[in-house]
């Protein structure tokens, strides 16, 4: 679909030459820039550029949003939604294919990517110029050119600089007490709907956005790595502002993560391992500026039934750890535990032994055997203050934070409501304790993929995937923590947490 994108807009503008040649035929000569044009904005959402007032094309791309032309010259604006490094390369390519066409330069201008290049046609030399502006998740082409442009480069000079996107929100800047989330789309559409869910978050004041990695998908081979769906999703993270904290799979709670295949049955302390670990993480880090590394997450599912491989992770983590702060000293680093569990299955001497990092990242889930949310809301504070506790003096991050609505686990959307609003109020309470919190999440997903979620914390020869009784409780507890449901309808802990995040916000010293 991608790669269609930038076909479609390296067609537009070859027509677009085609079209200004045409129709500036007449002209043999033509105008003097400058103090003879007026000029006008354009204007599509928060996207703007000031444009001369020439005529408006007679045709055009069906897809172009604008385009005028005068003598032989044009400027048009496109929108595709992608982002502009990953645009920029495809459309590059396109140039580099089209043996008509000669890349003159590619750099940036103020910023964006920006490129120029020649094309032949009848005989006439075309000289084009593009700028790309990422504005509302999506990727504003502005092309100026045609025949004879030395005549009028002050113009296009001044139209290629004109661009901006007048985005009215911003992300909040806490240097602690962060408002996070864990953002999935409406109707699980992670292209079409990732920006608008990304939207929700930033208007109504998340700051950070917790998400994960899986190390096995990305080096699917030794050190070659896979990072076009990563990029993306990424990519819109940081575009809209937000700070990222990114777990690492290594651990996926009760299980072993995915790693490369010849990887799998290797130590954790083997040298090779980490090694390879450590060359992945870095080469992550370069390309991800991150605000918060979890390596492992809920690692203490996967201890308290193989203690013994406790000191081989701690030697991993340790020498990851090192090597990290080596080259990001300010990055916050540390492994992801699952309190609830630890609690309940006396080992939270798990998370004394493991703590090892600069903040203690958690989940916390509050429900009775079975996956069932039939607890107090206000149990928060109690589990809260034994964190808070075990932490000490380290900063703690609630990087998973949710309350189901599941009916058939006795999950109610008052409680969620209930629950959102002691969250905000315990944060105004320990803001100065808590690096962020983080909901989980912001809509509900759809059984079939919850399903396949579910098998990836089951060994593959699990006796429980046969358990229908037991799959349809798990994927029902991972399926309804949203508090949106799939198709985007609010539930009553979206309006606590709108209502809370704005006033939390708006006490802030």
């Amino acid at each position: 679909m991608k790669a269609m994108r930038a076909r479609s807009v390296f067609a537009l503008f070859l027509m677009a030459v085609l079209i200004s040649s045409c129709q500036g035929a007449e002209a043999a000569v033509p105008e003097p820039t400058g103090e003879n044009f007026s000029f006008e904005f354009f204007r599509d959402g928060y996207y703007q550029a000031v444009l001369p007032n020439w005529e408006d094309a007679l045709e055009k791309d069906p897809d172009a949003l604008h385009m005028v032309v005068k003598d032989g010259q044009f400027i048009s604006i496109n929108r595709y939604q992608n982002l502009p490094e990953i645009f920029a390369e495809q459309f590059l390519a396109y140039i580099e294919e089209d043996s008509s066409a000669y890349l003159v330069q590619q750099g940036e201008l103020d910023g964006r990517p920006f490129f120029e290049f020649t094309t032949r046609d009848n005989d006439q030399t075309m000289r084009l110029q593009a700028v790309l502006d990422y504005c509302q998740g999506q990727t504003y082409a502005l092309v100026t050119g045609g025949r004879d442009t030395v005549q009028n480069s002050d113009l296009f000079e001044q139209v290629l600089t004109s661009t901006s996107c007048q985005d009215e929100f911003e992300v909040p800047d806490l240097d602690t007490g962060k408002i996070g989330m864990m953002v999935n789309p409406a109707k699980d559409d992670h292209w079409e709907g990732f920006y608008p869910a990304l939207r929700m978050a930033k208007e109504n004041g998340v700051q950070v956005l917790h998400t994960y990695i899986w190390w096995g998908e990305v080096e699917q081979s030794p050190g070659e790595y896979t990072w076009e769906w990563q990029d993306a999703l990424m990519g819109y993270r940081f575009r809209e502002g937000f700070e990222v904290s990114l777990a690492v799979n290594v651990i996926h709670t009760a299980l072993r993560g995915s790693m490369p295949g010849d990887l799998r049955d290797r130590t954790f302390d083997d040298p090779e391992f980490i090694k390879r670990f450590t060359d992945f993480i870095l080469q992550t880090l370069e390309r991800y500026p991150v605000q918060y590394l979890s390596i492992g997450n809920e690692v203490n599912d996967y201890f308290v039934n193989h203690r013994d491989e406790i000191p081989a992770y701690k030697t991993f983590f340790l020498s990851v750890q090192e090597a990290v702060k080596e080259e990001y000293p300010d990055l916050k680093v540390g492994m992801t535990f699952a309190y609830h569990d630890a609690e309940t299955l006396n080992a939270v001497d798990i998370i004394r032994e493991l703590d090892l990092g600069d903040f203690l990242p958690i989940t916390l889930y509050i429900y009775s055997p079975g996956f069932v949310f039939d607890r107090d809301p206000a149990e928060l504070e109690a589990y809260l203050e034994r964190i808070l506790g075990l932490a000490g003096e380290k900063p703690v991050a609630l990087v998973e934070l949710g309350w189901n609505t599941a009916e058939s686990l006795s999950g109610t959307q008052e409680d969620q409501e209930a629950f959102v609003r002691e969250t905000f109020m315990l944060l105004s309470l320990h803001r100065d304790q808590i690096e962020f919190i983080s909901w989980f999440d912001l809509h509900d997903s759809k059984l079939d993929n919850s399903y396949t979620s579910a098998l990836t914390f089951l060994p593959n020869d699990s006796s429980l995937i046969q358990d229908e009784a037991f799959m349809a409780i798990f994927v029902d507890f991972l399926n309804y923590m949203g508090l949106l449901e799939n198709d985007g309808t609010p539930k009553l802990g979206w309006f606590a947490f709108q209502e809370e995040a704005r006033e939390y916000l708006e006490n802030i010293p």
